[in-house]
């Protein structure tokens, strides 16, 4: 064997060993806590219980400082299998199934790449990735307290992405905005942009999710749709420290009042349309995995509380811009998932040293570094042709510039 190819088999076993290591100890991490009972899943299930029982799922009653159910009514129809089995169980079936979705985002955010060309070099990267995205706090955060982001990021790249069927184009993003209202920020990009099959695809299953729950719990649905939608603190306080959303910086910096609600609509509303901007130059570069993210993160700034555990779209960022061909996204993105991975000792440095006026406002900084400057948009390898509205997505994919042979020509370099 050459040196070389040892080379290369070692790098693989490497990564190989990072991502099952990352794979096992976020799996026992999540599983160090009864889940079921204790995280966020445990609330589904209550109320869901609740609910079963006669109450109102709304009202499911709160113990611990725990918040209540929060979710469209829909969900509780979609999230009713947790309760088929006990709560220990289920909470670590759910765990499995989160772990297993994160390692398949991060596979498909490495096929969607242009780099590297080598079967070897991709597999080698994926490992890699993967270990770098469970190992993220983001992630970490997402599994130890059960919650359902991870699921929802996977349907809203099989969509965006383009993964998905085209003629279904829309529905996964209507579907998973009908369990949680977050993924409506990808409406305004589909109207925006001019996506109106895909906008009527995904206006057409959130409504019929909506009134398939109005059917079956009109009261609860009554309830949400007019009082609980708007009761933001059921979700949390916006000045709780990890509150990476424009609200959630204003108020951390002593805004407050009427001044907070028009500097969050201006600011977080220019945030977003410059995120629109930057996920169709993506997706006009054939890249629509980065646009994907894009609309992740607009949601992260615009949402009144973004949790840790909405926050999976930054590391994610982080890996598209590592695989760019050019060294100052690479760059960028490295900072990102280096600063995502070490988080929590970070955090502790920090506050031992009285520094977190500043470095509580990082995360959020990077949110925004994403939103303004785009994932510096370039030929991905999923090339689809023209679009329902005739944009051609493939227009900045420069011609080809390999010879037969698979070697550039020497204009190419």
């Amino acid at each position: 064997m050459t040196r070389s190819n040892l080379v290369r088999a070692g790098l693989l076993a490497l990564a190989v060993l990072v991502a099952l290591r990352h794979v096992v100890s976020d799996w026992r991490l999540g599983a160090s806590r009864d889940l079921g009972v204790e995280g966020d899943i445990g609330i589904y299930i209550g109320a869901i219980n609740h609910l079963r029982s006669g109450g109102a799922l709304y009202d499911f009653p709160l113990d611990g400082g725990r918040y209540g159910f929060t979710y469209p009514p829909f969900s509780a129809i979609v999230l009713r299998p947790l309760t088929w089995l006990d709560p220990i169980t289920t909470g670590r079936v759910w765990l499995t199934v989160c772990v297993l979705v994160a390692v398949a985002v991060v596979g498909l955010a490495v096929v969607s790449r242009s780099w590297p060309t080598s079967v070897a070099g991709r597999l080698v990267v994926v490992g890699l990735a993967i270990g770098a995205f469970l190992g993220s706090v983001q992630v970490q955060s997402d599994l130890i307290t059960g919650q359902v982001n991870l699921v929802l990021a996977l349907l809203i790249i099989l969509d965006v992405g383009r993964f998905a069927p085209e003629r279904f184009r829309g529905a996964l993003v209507g579907l998973a905005a009908a369990i949680k209202l977050t993924p409506l920020v990808v409406w305004g990009w589909y109207a925006a942009t001019r996506q109106w099959r895909a906008l009527a695809m995904s206006v057409g299953v959130f409504a019929g999710c909506v009134l398939l729950a109005w059917v079956v719990m009109p009261g609860d649905s009554r309830r949400f749709w007019t009082d609980a939608i708007f009761e933001t603190e059921r979700v949390g306080d916006a000045d709780l420290r990890f509150n990476n959303s424009v609200m959630g910086a204003l108020t951390r910096i002593g805004v407050d009042g009427s001044a907070k609600t028009v500097l969050w609509l201006l600011l977080g509303g220019a945030l977003v349309l410059l995120a629109f901007w930057n996920a169709q130059r993506s997706r006009r570069a054939g890249d629509h995995f980065a646009s994907a993210v894009l609309l992740g993160c607009a949601a992260v700034v615009a949402t009144p509380v973004a949790w840790p555990h909405h926050q999976i779209w930054l590391p994610l960022a982080g890996i598209v811009l590592i695989l760019r061909e050019r060294w100052m996204p690479r760059l960028a993105g490295a900072g990102i998932v280096v600063f995502a991975y070490v988080h929590v000792p970070l955090t502790r440095w920090w506050d031992a040293h009285d520094l977190g006026w500043f470095f509580n406002h990082v995360d959020f900084a990077m949110f925004v570094g994403v939103c303004v400057l785009g994932l510096a948009a370039g030929p991905a390898v999923r090339q689809d042709g023209s679009e329902e509205d005739g944009a051609e997505v493939s227009a900045a994919r420069p011609p080809s510039t390999r010879s037969p042979s698979g070697r550039r020509s020497p204009s190419a370099r």
